[in-house]
């Protein structure tokens, strides 16, 4: 018997399993709870890909004296050499191409892209970035030069072709006085598509209307003042559903909210919950 183990009266003493478990157990939890939650952002942050669509860049006037030119931003990550061409869909239709080489780890910024390195004024259109390796990320900020105060400007987040779906849900987009709503469709695949349209009040989830738009390969559709267009009710929470008419048929669907005393945009990018009323 160890004497250690008995108290003064000679009764057992409590032994502290709990506070052994505690120190060798409990950090050892913690790491692993750590480890795993970091690892789902990690990989809901993974963007890169060989083939990356950025669903609109622009070059033109817009409404009440609004200016707008995009910036775009290519970034290398890989260990190797990059061969990346930069496919220029406009509205009017045709492509048009660049190539650049980016050295390992190394960025390529281009900016006001759409005339600077394509040549064309008064054009906005898809782009579609595309590398040799599945290890790079793209990024392009569009934005209003026609104000006094200074430039006021939109993310927007180059997407993964293979990360794309057949459905793009626009939520956090509003109607409210002095403000305009523009929704657009990219189709970056090769397949011509039907999409149908729903519009609805977020709150209360009422269907204002539906519509259809069909979509050539490599086609963007953006609808302005989309407001009037379908004669929506001021409200300040809408959402819009867009599908389109077949699985393979993937779309980069988004929604851009515009101040009218400023110019001041919101870029919204279609999520895909792959559920939820017509």
């Amino acid at each position: 018997m160890n004497p250690s183990d008995h108290d003064i009266a000679g009764r057992p003493r409590a032994r502290r399993l709990g506070n052994r478990f505690s120190r060798r157990f409990v950090p050892a939890l913690l790491a692993a709870v750590v480890a795993v939650g970091l690892a789902v952002p990690a990989g809901a942050l993974e963007i890169d890909s060989d083939r990356v669509v950025v669903p609109v860049v622009a070059h033109l006037q817009g409404h009440n004296g609004t200016q707008w030119r995009s910036d775009v931003w290519i970034q290398g990550i890989s260990s190797n050499d990059l061969n990346v061409t930069l496919s220029y869909y406009p509205e009017a239709g045709g492509v048009l191409t660049e190539t650049v080489q980016l050295e390992k780890y190394h960025g390529v910024f281009f900016h006001d892209i759409v005339l600077e390195t394509f040549g064309l004024e008064s054009s906005k259109g898809m782009l579609i970035v595309t590398a040799d390796a599945p290890n790079v990320e793209v990024r392009a900020r569009i934005y209003n030069t026609g104000n006094t105060c200074g430039e006021f400007g939109q993310a927007v987040p180059g997407l993964p072709l293979d990360r794309l779906s057949s459905q793009g849900f626009l939520s956090g987009l509003t109607t409210a006085a002095g403000t305009r709503l523009s929704i657009g469709i990219a189709n970056p695949t090769d397949l011509s598509c039907s999409v149908n349209i729903y519009v609805r009040d977020a709150i209360t989830n009422h269907r204002f209307s539906t519509h259809t738009i069909d979509l050539a390969p490599h086609q963007l559709v953006q609808l302005d003042r989309v407001a009037d267009l379908w004669d929506l009710p001021q409200l300040d929470a809408i959402s819009i559903e867009i599908r389109s008419d077949g699985d393979t048929k993937l779309i980069y669907a988004y929604g851009s909210v515009v101040r009218n005393d400023t110019g001041d945009a919101t870029f919204v990018f279609g999520t895909s919950p792959t559920h939820g009323p017509q």
